[in-house]
């Protein structure tokens, strides 16, 4: 019994009136029996008493159909749970929205057995939008991939919902097969090697106190791309992490430019071709290769090389 919050209601009350009126049953011999489920769905409905072999029965069928019931602590952490989990959603954070819930479904809170009070209808209401938008995205995605503008962008996004919907093994294998189709191919090998790039870095957020090094990880790799797709890409995350007004640093390690010393009597004109924490790899005019380390270098060039150290 200690599922069950027992209730029992005068007959002649507006109470009981209601009940009967919301929930109707066939007959008039009392008592009236209901099991009302915390959705507000009837389960059983009668009228007269049961017989003492049949109760158990009928308690422990809904009992069934209740799913998991949850605990107060259960039901405030789920509740959490899908504060954060709403914002991220609005906020066009599909993976937040997904691993906010992660330690609910291990729980078993979540998922096929999953109960129908508040916090259980909100949670899984809010799982099923955002299958809904993986359904979406991944149609996106394959649709997209022949397009040049929009191939890095189209593998990104099945990278990253295998990710997402570890909790749904049948949208999760849809993803996986998409990319098995796609790593046999190899005009995809170069997109999907930077594809995997931006996801490594854009999946450091998600760390605790990760947020600063993702950014860093992020303009570090916009500023060593190639490709404008790939930048823009990258700017998109960047913009959702830092806001509408974030900027890229005006450096191109590709360019040509004037490097100075740390005594400011010597400079030289090059390209960055790598950089460590200690070198960098600069390349001349006329091709000459030289590695400089980096604390023999003026405070300018210091700076401007720690954006793009790893």
């Amino acid at each position: 019994m200690v599922q069950f919050v027992p209730l029992k209601l005068n007959v002649d009350t507006a109470d009981a009136s209601n009940v009967r009126r919301n929930f109707p049953i066939q007959g008039n011999s009392l008592p009236f029996v209901y099991v009302i489920r915390a959705d507000n769905k009837k389960i059983y409905g009668a009228s007269g008493g049961l017989p003492g072999d049949q109760l158990p029965t009928m308690m422990r069928e809904a009992l069934r159909q209740a799913g998991r019931i949850l605990t107060p602590p259960q039901e405030k952490s789920l509740s959490d749970a899908t504060t954060i989990a709403k914002a991220a959603f609005q906020a066009g954070d599909l993976y937040r929205t997904s691993i906010s819930y992660q330690p609910s479904i291990k729980l078993g809170l979540l998922g096929p057995n999953a109960g129908f009070s508040e916090a259980s209808v909100q949670a899984t209401e809010l799982l099923s939008k955002l299958r809904q938008k993986g359904l979406m995205n991944l149609e996106s995605a394959k649709s997209l991939l022949d397009s040049d503008m929009n191939r890095i962008q189209s593998l990104f996004t099945l990278l990253l919902g295998q990710r997402i919907y570890y909790y749904d093994s049948a949208l999760q294998n849809e993803y996986r097969n998409a990319l098995k189709e796609i790593e046999r191919e190899s005009e995809f090998s170069s997109p999907l090697k930077q594809a995997r790039e931006i996801e490594k870095a854009f999946l450091i957020q998600y760390a605790r106190g990760g947020k600063p090094k993702a950014v860093h990880a992020l303009t570090r790799l916009a500023l060593l791309s190639n490709t404008s797709t790939k930048r823009e890409l990258i700017l998109q995350e960047l913009h959702r992490l830092e806001g509408s007004d974030f900027e890229l640093p005006d450096f191109n390690p590709h360019a040509i430019r004037k490097w100075n010393d740390d005594s400011g009597t010597f400079s030289i004109n090059a390209k960055v071709l790598s950089v460590s924490s200690s070198n960098v790899v600069l390349e001349t005019e006329s091709s000459e290769q030289l590695t400089v380390p980096i604390l023999r270098l003026g405070k300018e060039e210091r700076e401007l090389l720690r954006l793009i150290q790893p």
